[in-house]
């Protein structure tokens, strides 16, 4: 049994939560929060303590894990304050909000040598993981060319373009795209060195106004020449729109978009699917909808890992991976020129 504090009430400190108390080898130990009624609230619903003080449950021995779903600007804090108390580690991206700090959290756990767990469910879509172990299994051979399509039904990240964009621009690069990036470096069999990025505000004038982006194609190449094509925009007439393609030396794979049923209308006006699967229409939540069971599925992975001494697919070091790459990508928008990725 793996017991568990839960760091952040929120959205997705619900959702883990939720997916915690069905997990037969999981039990939810605590909840903080900032907010003590947010913290009561939710334990309360799962049978677990509400804590304020952070330092104490970090130190309790009934505590083997961590879930970090606070804001971003706390999360190497407490992955660090984790890895030095033992505890394994599961948190939500980004790692930290610059690369000094990130590297610096990734030395820590490493020094600790506690198991950690980077929230990035979109490998965990089933096809996406299906996907994913054919190319691990060597069912394509060498991996030549990645493409991998991202398009939002709208925008959903103005205000916080408007919150962030002096001191961390381009949202759409560090919101939407990183996804994107831990998928590549997935994929492919080598780290992505050079990065170019092409940006264009299409769909909301005000991220135009402020100098923001909400489409744009990025290219990676790595070392040994493998390419991988990245296309992102917040706006489709026909629903959440995530497609993945890979194609090696001896074949190609494909994980398509899902419809919302798989109902098929044949007329004399032709042949009409459903939307792709996005919830209710002009929805802002449609994320959920398409990865509805990779959310409990990075969980589950993690839990098991932990039970059965595996290493998590995704670590820590994972994140900081695609933050070098999300870095390198504002280099390249900024400057309009393709940028090597280096440590930072």
């Amino acid at each position: 049994m793996v017991r568990f504090c839960i760091f952040g009430a929120g959205q997705m400190g619900k959702r883990h939560a939720r997916t915690l108390a069905e997990h037969p080898k999981a039990e939810i130990h605590s909840v903080y929060d900032l907010l003590p009624e947010a913290a009561a609230e939710l334990a309360g619903r799962h049978g677990a303590i509400a804590v304020s003080d952070r330092e104490t449950v970090l130190a309790d021995p009934a505590v083997d894990a961590v879930v970090i779903t606070t804001p971003a600007s706390s999360h190497a804090e407490l992955v660090v304050a984790a890895a030095r108390a033992g505890k394994a580690i599961f948190c939500e991206k980004p790692l930290a909000e610059d690369i000094p700090t990130a590297r610096a959290a990734v030395e820590e756990v490493r020094k600790a040598g506690v198991p950690s767990f980077m929230g990035f469910m979109k490998r965990f879509e089933p096809s996406h993981l299906a996907l994913i172990q054919a190319v691990k299994a060597g069912e394509i051979g060498d991996v030549e060319l990645v493409l991998l399509t991202n398009r939002d039904p709208k925008v959903t990240l103005l205000e916080l373009s408007q919150q962030t964009h002096h001191h961390a621009p381009y949202t759409l690069l560090r919101e939407s795209t990183v996804h994107d990036f831990d998928l590549a470096r997935a994929l492919l069999d080598d780290e992505p060195v050079e990065v170019y990025v092409a940006a264009s505000s299409l769909v909301e004038p005000e991220l135009g106004r402020l100098g923001e982006v909400d489409a744009a194609m990025t290219t990676l190449k790595t070392a040994r020449g493998a390419l991988c094509h990245i296309n992102n925009i917040w706006r489709t007439t026909y629903g959440y729109d995530q497609r993945l393609e890979v194609h090696g030396a001896k074949g190609m794979l494909r994980a398509e978009n899902r419809p919302e049923t798989n109902l098929v209308r044949y007329t004399d006006a032709g042949v009409l699917h459903d939307r792709l699967l996005s919830g209710p229409p002009g929805g802002s939540q449609f994320y959920f909808y398409k990865y509805a069971e990779a959310y409990p599925g990075e969980m589950n992975h993690f839990v098991e890992s932990l039970e059965e001494g595996r290493r998590p697919m995704v670590s820590v070091e994972d994140g900081y991976r695609s933050q070098l790459l999300v870095e390198a990508a504002v280099e390249s928008l900024k400057t309009n020129r393709p940028v090597q990725v280096a440590e930072r």
